[in-house]
């Protein structure tokens, strides 16, 4: 069964949408990034809630750490593993490492964004006992249902929403406004490029840039699934509660038979979509060097 994971863009959004997903996907704050956060004394509430609904639960702590962070970083996967936290999204080693030193009863999924990109690299984590990979956005379908295929860890791909394109650990736009002397309560903001507008967050371990358009996967979902694949990722990152609710409703009754007339309905609801780099092959061409 695929199972549909969802990240709302508001945590006291999490209720509303529980009917509309199998999993919830979160951050912890200041220890992730591209995610929507709680903070660790929300966490008992958050798990108690979505688990009595008898949904799954799973955190990102896919931050890079400093030797600062590990104390705590320790304490959150402690209390992850005390409540039975479904998976750990994790990027920097630091959290294997403590995991594995702890022997804690805590599913990991390798969340790589941009590296998670081919079958041996995910083997070798499979084979220090890892249970899921977060598959980058930035290869083809076939190559997504290739790994699928040679892997036997869970897989999750993305199938909606804004795309994670850029962190930076600098305040860019807290620099930027400070310089110009520019006084605003905003934390999203966004840059203009050859007419597309891109997204842009600053949280307080940095800045985020978002892709200029959202991606509707849906014909592709419908793909996964009967390739089998764990969990397909729906993003609610700036996607009005009640359009991402729709957005949900659509997956979970699309099949082979009304998909056409889905997509039209998402493309009616939700303006400037694309399908990103699941068509667009990455080419290296090792240039011959001439003497």
């Amino acid at each position: 069964m695929t199972k549909i994971l969802v990240m709302p863009a508001h945590k006291k959004d999490i209720k509303e949408i529980l009917s509309f997903a199998d999993a919830i996907l979160l951050g912890i704050e200041n220890f992730s990034v591209n995610f929507t956060e709680i903070s660790l004394d929300e966490l008992r509430i958050v798990v108690e809630d979505v688990k009595s609904e008898g949904k799954e639960i799973f955190l990102s702590l896919n931050r890079n750490f400093h030797n600062g962070d590990l104390k705590k970083l320790e304490e959150i996967l402690v209390e992850c593993n005390k409540l039975k936290v479904d998976g750990i999204f994790y990027y920097d080693v630091a959290v294997y490492q403590i995991h594995h030193r702890l022997m804690l009863d805590l599913p990991l999924v390798w969340s790589a964004e941009h590296l998670a990109t081919n079958q041996y690299t995910i083997r070798y984590w499979q084979e220090h006992g890892i249970n899921g990979v977060f598959l980058s956005n930035e290869i083809t379908k076939e190559e997504i249902l290739e790994i699928k295929k040679e892997t036997n860890v869970k897989c999750f791909v993305q199938v909606f929403g804004y795309l994670p394109m850029y962190v930076s650990k600098r305040h860019a736009i807290h620099n930027y406004l400070k310089h110009f002397r520019i006084d605003t309560t905003s934390r999203t903001f966004s840059i203009w490029k050859e007419e597309k507008e891109y997204p842009i967050l600053e949280r307080k371990n940095g800045t985020e840039i978002y892709s200029s358009f959202i991606l509707n996967a849906l014909y592709e979902y419908l793909e996964y699934k009967n390739n089998k694949m764990e969990y397909t990722f729906i993003s609610g990152f700036r996607i009005p509660l009640e359009q991402l609710k729709q957005v949900l409703s659509y997956f979970q009754m699309v099949d082979d038979d009304n998909k056409e007339e889905i997509n039209k309905k998402i493309e009616e609801l939700i303006e400037n979509t694309g399908k990103g780099f699941l068509y667009k092959e990455t080419v290296y061409q090792v240039k011959k060097n001439e003497k």
